[in-house]
């Protein structure tokens, strides 16, 4: 070996440590009975599920680092996979297949991204992952002049022909259990205040993207019998309260719920009605 190339294997080895230090660290509590397991027995039992929602704080990086190392595993076992993102806009799928048939350069993708969301650094390394392995992206999110309509004027402020792809339950059911989760990220919102209004259209906005996201996938996975789908979202959305309250009004899909422990979610104040798996870096 090379005087160079020595000192760089010399040089990558405390990388590499800093890695498995780093991923030793994590700890992923199985709510139903608190046990401890590895990300590998998670992907072995979550692969059971149709769906497999996988929570975030989106400007966490270790949260999309927790996402890709699941993905990873499940395609590494042979898992036949789709992604949906939230991140994308429904009306963007055109875009999104042209990426995962390698017909769409980074450039261009990016580009695309950041005219749905923010951040592209912290998603890239998923986006290439899913490219690489030819793994489909599916774009989950409401298209955006509608979720801003509901935010602004409420669920009933929508046209026919705009609930027309919204199931039924869209509206906010403001005895479900997800309203106290809401009213803690509304609070934290500036200028939101109080108004019981500005909070309803907050709700009904909430709701109209956990159903709209949860009819998109069952529409996917109908389609596609044999893909298991790992979906990318907020915390607020992932939350059993949410899509996956709205995947049991559809009635078809079975799912695990992954949350990275937030002070508003963690092993103290949430269990098996949050999530399956609680993740604690």
């Amino acid at each position: 070996m090379s005087r160079a190339r020595c000192s760089f294997m010399l040089a990558l080895i405390p990388l590499l440590w800093v890695s498995v230090e780093a991923r030793a660290h994590t700890v992923i509590t199985r709510t139903s009975d608190g046990e401890t397991v590895t990300v590998a027995q998670l992907a072995a039992t979550a692969k059971e599920s149709r769906v497999i929602i996988v929570g975030e704080s989106h400007d966490n990086e270790y949260h999309h680092e927790l996402q890709l190392d699941l993905i990873r595993s499940l395609n590494e076992s042979s898992v036949p996979l789709a992604v949906g993102v939230e991140m994308i806009q429904s009306d963007f799928q055109p875009q999104l297949d042209a990426w995962s048939a390698g017909k769409l350069s980074e450039k261009v993708m990016q580009a695309v991204f950041e005219l749905n969301w923010s951040d592209w650094p912290l998603y890239r390394e998923i986006f290439l992952y899913t490219r690489d392995h030819h793994i489909p992206m599916i774009a989950l999110n409401v298209p955006l002049h509608i979720v801003r309509k509901v935010s602004q004027q409420g669920f009933n402020s929508l046209t026919p022909e705009e609930k027309g792809d919204l199931p039924a339950g869209t509206s906010c059911d403001l005895r479900n259990p997800q309203i106290a989760f809401l009213r803690k990220s509304f609070q934290g919102v500036r200028h939101h205040g109080e108004n019981e209004k500005m909070f309803s259209n907050f709700c009904e906005a909430q709701t109209v993207r956990n159903s709209g996201m949860a009819l998109t996938m069952t529409r996917y996975l109908e389609k596609e019998p044999g893909l298991r789908m790992v979906v990318l979202t907020g915390i607020w959305h992932a939350v059993k309260y949410g899509i996956p309250d709205q995947l049991q009004r559809l009635g078809k899909l079975n799912y695990t719920v992954i949350l990275p422990e937030t002070p508003f979610i963690n092993k103290e104040n949430a269990g098996s009605a949050e999530a399956d798996y609680l993740v604690e870096q």
